[in-house]
């Protein structure tokens, strides 16, 4: 359906060719479009690509660890390092000098905190060179402070340090922030991408917009979520506008009714009711139709 058609069928039910105001009527097709989406959510999906770098550091951090004392944690050709801390203290990189057996400093990190957790990353480079070999971390310094989430990393996304990513046991993805159409996530809203499988498990959710993936989940998925409809924009004669509506035809249907309840619900309230009326009888049926066409399974206590 067409702009151009509701507007007339609007006009219509109005006993008209043409409605007063045409701003009016716009306002009232958005309200009615996100109304009618509701009935029957158009679904999308979002591909993500979960591929958290490998970690060069073997030992767990994902728990804090308390630095009573040093602390070191070593790996080999590592470009970068990213790790939290909650505390004072210092954080050195160092390289192992094969000739003389022993480890040099190659830069240091001041940490600095307020009994939080602080992030920091960087590269791992003397000058312009990144170092080779074995390198480590070693947290030291005169108070108690605690140490998490410690990294390093071979393969780099850019040269950009705030391209390091953090080293978390989950990753979060926003879907708020990755789509501009995000309503809502789908139930379940997890497809692997490869196989297209539903997946029920293996992750969390948090405010029904954020996905949270295990770091050792790595793999592609679809994130099935329900989109808002493409917004109505003005064209100034909406009689001859023929951007079409973004519904299809059995939803389209009913705008038509729920945007006349809209525009008549002050001048002619009676008539506003009564369309708002059939409106709901209309969506009523869509209802009964949609139950009475999902496919049931049934089992027996046993299990046939």
């Amino acid at each position: 359906m067409t702009i151009s058609e509701l507007y007339k069928q609007v006009a219509q039910l109005g006993f008209e060719d043409s409605l007063e105001d045409n701003d009016r009527f716009y306002y009232a097709a958005n309200r009615a479009l996100l109304q009618v989406n509701k009935i029957r959510p158009a679904i999308s999906h979002y591909l993500i690509n979960h591929k958290p770098l490998s970690n060069l550091v073997k030992e767990s951090t994902f728990v804090p660890i308390e630095k009573t004392e040093d602390l070191t944690f070593e790996a080999t050709n590592a470009k970068s390092y990213y790790f939290e801390a909650d505390g004072n203290g210092i954080a050195i990189i160092e390289k192992f000098d094969n000739d003389t057996q022993s480890w040099v400093i190659v830069s240091s990190i001041e940490l600095s905190s307020t009994r939080t957790f602080m992030s920091y990353r960087g590269f791992i480079k003397e000058g312009d060179s990144f170092v080779l070999g074995l390198v480590r971390i070693r947290f030291t310094g005169e108070y108690l402070y605690s140490v998490k989430n410690v990294a390093m990393y071979e393969y780099l996304f850019s040269n950009q340090q705030k391209d390091i990513p953090a080293y978390e046991p989950y990753t979060r993805y926003d879907m708020m922030k990755l789509v501009d159409d995000f309503m809502s996530l789908s139930c379940p809203p997890i497809k692997e991408a490869d196989t297209n499988s539903i997946l029920n498990q293996g992750y969390e959710i948090e405010n029904n917009s954020i996905i949270l993936f295990p770091y050792e989940s790595k793999g592609s998925y679809k994130v099935l979520y329900e989109r808002l409809p493409k917004a109505i924009e003005s064209s100034g004669d909406p009689s001859k506008d023929d951007a079409e509506l973004d519904l299809n035809a059995e939803l389209s249907s009913l705008m038509p009714i729920l945007i006349a309840a809209y525009v008549w619900i002050d001048d002619e309230p009676q008539k506003s009711e009564y369309y708002m009326g059939l409106y709901r009888e209309r969506v009523a049926d869509l209802e009964r139709k949609a139950i009475i066409a999902t496919p049931v399974t049934i089992k027996s206590s046993n299990r046939w």
